[in-house]
């Protein structure tokens, strides 16, 4: 079946609609809901508005809290801890990547652990956030147990993703954001969605065997195997251990525990670039960058060299342009959802 396009400003107002019937907060409402539909204009789909039932299923159900009370505390000149006090997974890793780049602004680099979160989707939105502050950004997240690690039967950690961000002059920042599994969860999630098959590398079934059908995944491989685990294992102490939430199989399952609040860790890190060079110069060598890469000679004359972060890019150029293609699965829950509160529907 066709995917029907919806303008960007009629996704973005519908779904901040649907999260103030929610209970958010107007601003609130609005940010998360620029969160999701970036994704989807960035063509990562799965952690766009396909999210939003969910979020609303926990919002009514009270283990996303939709209008916490977020604490902040700095623990020294360039480090913070932010308590998110259950709110949603995006307002707080904002919080936290905020704090991160004043802390930077005053030490040279700040480095802000958060706890008692939830999930907060697709990290490039804060690695950006300190890109557009004219830093560099990372941003790390777990997750309950998605991934089976080299050499495990079961399921062990998420696929704790890790995103990168460095501004450019004249161009587009570098941007790095991926999952430490082959593929994200929620790419699997929308192909079960959209009735699609999904590649056999993706993911396992209960027997631990290759499967292509979305409805049978119970686990996710590492990227790159066993060095995709260990990059897995790294963000896991950053996230849980550093800030003292649960982790690996001890992290409420997102979609199979709804009664448990999440209390996921973020770990955000903020650096200012002219505490080491030239701003300027460092810019104008993005660019550089960017134009050398471009300039290689292709493997494949139908696909040219592209940095990390571009496909992206000119996906959201295009949907801009164009409309974000929804499928019918996808449009038919939000219909539903928009019909229980009362909102529109798209």
């Amino acid at each position: 079946m066709t995917d029907r396009l919806i303008p960007q400003l009629k996704l973005s107002e519908f779904t901040a609609r649907c999260l103030e019937r929610l209970g958010l907060a107007p601003d609130d409402a609005r940010l998360v809901g620029d969160t999701l539909v970036t994704s989807n204009l960035r063509g990562v789909d799965s952690h766009g508005v396909v999210r939003l039932p969910h979020y609303a299923t926990r919002l009514r159900n009270g283990t996303i809290n939709p209008k916490p009370s977020m604490r902040v505390q700095r623990t020294g000149p360039a480090t913070a801890m932010v308590d998110g006090g259950a709110g949603m997974g995006q307002l707080v890793a904002v919080r936290a990547m905020k704090e991160a780049i004043e802390l930077a602004r005053e030490a040279g680099a700040g480095a802000v652990g958060a706890k008692n979160s939830s999930h907060c989707g697709a990290c490039a939105y804060y690695a950006e956030l300190a890109a557009r502050a004219g830093m560099i950004g990372i941003a790390l997240t777990h997750s309950d147990p998605i991934m089976v690690p080299t050499g495990m039967k079961r399921i062990f950690l998420g696929s704790n993703p890790i995103a990168f961000a460095a501004p450019g002059a004249a161009g587009p920042p570098v941007v790095v954001d991926l999952a430490t599994t082959h593929v994200a969860l929620g790419k699997v999630i929308v192909a079960k969605e959209e009735g699609r098959s999904i590649p056999p590398d993706w993911g396992v079934d209960a027997s631990g065997k290759p499967t292509t059908d979305p409805a049978k995944v119970v686990g996710l491989a590492p990227m790159g195997g066993a060095k995709g685990y260990a990059l897995a294992l790294m963000i896991e102490v950053l996230c849980a251990h550093l800030t003292g939430v649960p982790f690996g199989t001890h992290v409420a399952k997102m979609y199979g525990e709804l009664d448990k609040p999440r209390n996921l860790g973020h770990f955000m890190l903020a650096i200012d670039i002219a505490r080491f060079t030239d701003p300027a110069g460092f810019r104008s060598q993005i660019d550089l960058l960017l134009r050398e890469i471009r300039a290689e000679e292709p493997a494949d004359a139908a696909r040219p060299p592209l940095a990390p972060g571009e496909p992206e890019r000119l996906s959201a150029e295009k949907r801009m342009r164009e409309g974000i293609p929804l499928g019918a699965g996808v449009l038919a829950d939000l219909d539903k959802l928009a019909r229980e509160l009362g909102v529109a529907p798209l």
